[in-house]
Parts: structure tokens; sequence; C-alpha cells
């Protein structure tokens, strides 16, 4: 099989969209699959003299331009099949706000938030939100200019951070966060393991967290088995609701009382570091079964 993973050189989440591009690869590879990658958009002109040549092409863009929905439309324009979900979905899960108003329809809570449009300078902010909050773009992901601030300095400090998109604010949840994995096969949407984020370090689990420790602050939630129904139910739910198909993961926040929902990547990160490809280790799932799962999700 003939596989393509696009990559992207613009978005502020550059250098986790390549090692998200070089693990897929060699999990491709491991399947039996042959790959190249293209890095957009110096390498779009090559791509484009011989796109016809992949049997699917796996998206390994991260924020704008790749979960924002723009990379998956423009290959359904050259007719080639990719993975992951359809524009659409991809287009309004990176839009934090209205994600959230679709889910709260759902009868799901979400953190009291506040939205507002990129430009607004910070004088007209008049919030009725209480501190701790959270500061962070509408369309961004690894939580770059996310910020958890506990005073209106600190506010004024994070929100004029943000320059390039709308501005979500929300109240802190304060718990245990836990995230979610979700791929869809023949049978429907399941559920992987579920994994508790317990921040080492910082007031949240940041970029830093993320990427460059590692991984002792993520630990796979045992026992509570409510809990942990209530989260992979909810999760499903979500998917299905969005229509969310291949791999999505699904973030939420845990009071002791109710879950609350936070965001869909609609393309979770895939370097050694992520969450998702340690999910699916943790299924007792392998190479091949991902190359299955991308392959079914054919758009």
């Amino acid at each position: 099989m003939q596989l393509a993973i696009l990559t992207w050189w613009t978005s502020a989440e550059r250098m986790v969209a390549l090692r998200s591009a070089e693990n897929m690869k060699q999990w491709m590879i491991t399947a039996g699959a042959s790959c190249e990658v293209f890095d957009f958009p110096t390498e779009l002109p090559k791509f484009l003299t011989c796109y016809t040549h992949f049997d699917l092409v796996v998206p390994m863009f991260h924020g704008v331009y790749g979960e924002d929905g723009q990379i998956t439309a423009f290959l359904k324009t050259l007719g080639c099949p990719y993975a992951f979900s359809p524009f659409e979905v991809h287009s309004l899960c990176l839009n934090k706000n209205q994600t959230n108003l679709f889910v709260e329809k759902m009868g799901i809570k979400v953190p009291r938030s506040e939205f507002y449009e990129q430009g607004r300078g910070f004088s007209s902010i008049a919030t009725q939100l209480s501190f701790p909050l959270i500061v962070k773009p509408n369309k961004g992901g690894s939580s770059i200019a996310t910020n958890k601030v506990s005073s209106i300095e600190e506010f004024q400090k994070a929100y004029e951070m943000i320059v390039d998109d709308d501005i979500l604010v929300q109240t802190c949840i304060e718990g245990r966060e836990f995230t979610v994995g979700v791929f869809r096969d023949a049978t429907g949407c399941h559920a992987l393991p579920i994994i508790e984020i317990q921040s080492l370090k910082n007031a949240f689990f940041d970029y830093q967290e993320k990427y460059e420790t590692d991984g002792s602050n993520e630990v796979f939630l045992e026992g509570e088995l409510s809990l942990q129904k209530l989260l992979a139910d909810t999760s499903v739910a979500i998917s299905q609701m969005l229509g969310c198909s291949g791999l999505v993961r699904i973030d939420f926040r845990y009071d002791g009382k109710d879950i609350y929902f936070l965001e869909v990547n609609t393309i979770p990160g895939f370097t050694a570091a992520s969450l998702v490809p340690k999910m699916w280790r943790k299924a007792g799932k392998n190479e091949q079964e991902m190359l299955e799962i991308l392959k079914f999700q054919i758009n």
C-alpha cells in the first residue's frame, strides 16, 4: 500500500506536526506500507505531480490549515482518498466555541465561557467570570498560548499574547483532567483506555508537559469503573454526534461530581510522547491495526 503523509510548516504547532508525521511513517512502515512524507507548502508542487500514485493520504497537520479542514477539503477537490474526518467536521471541532455550543445541546456540561473576536482590545473586556480562568486561542492546539490566570494583570498579559486568533475565556474547573481516544471501525465507535493527566510542574497540562516530559504525568485510569464508563460513553456520544471518524481525542475536567467537556482533537498528536499512540498500545493494538483503521475511514 502506498501512503502519502502530509505535514505543514507555518503553524505554531509545526514541530509537533513534524514529529507526528515521522512517528506515523515509522508505524506505517512497520505495518507493511510504503510511505513518503511531504512538507507543505514547500513540497506541494512535488505532491501535485504524484498524488494519484497513492492509495491513501494521511494528514499530520495540527492547528490551522489542518484541523480546520482546509487540507482535507483540498484533498477532496483532488479526489484523493484521505484518513480522518471530513473537512466539515474538522472545521467545526477546531472552533472550540462552536463545538461547546453543540456539546451543550447534548446535555453535556462545559465550563462557563466568554468568547472574544480577534482584534477586540483588552480595554473593552469586562468578564463576568471569576478567577481562576483559562485563556486560550479559540482555534489553537497543543496548549500553545493557553494560560491559567488568577488576577486581572495575568488576564491582560494572557489575553494580549493571542494576536492572531479569537479568544476563549473559561472558568477553570478545579479537579482532575482526563483524555479519551475514540476510533471508528465497522462495528461503530469505541473508546480507548483512558488517561488521567497529572500535571507535575505547571498549573495545567501545557505544551511543555505534553511534549517535553518523560510521560510520568500521564496515568491510565484504573478502577473507578463508573467514572470510566461515563467518560467512555460521553466521548463516543460526542464523536458520533459531531460526525468524527478515524481517530480523535477528547479532553475533559472532572470536579469530583461532574465531567466537563473541553475540546475535540480531530488529528491528535502522534509523536512518541503523544497520548493516542500510548492508548493504542495499552489497548493491545498494533501498527497493522492502526493502518486498517486509517484505511477504513477513507474519505
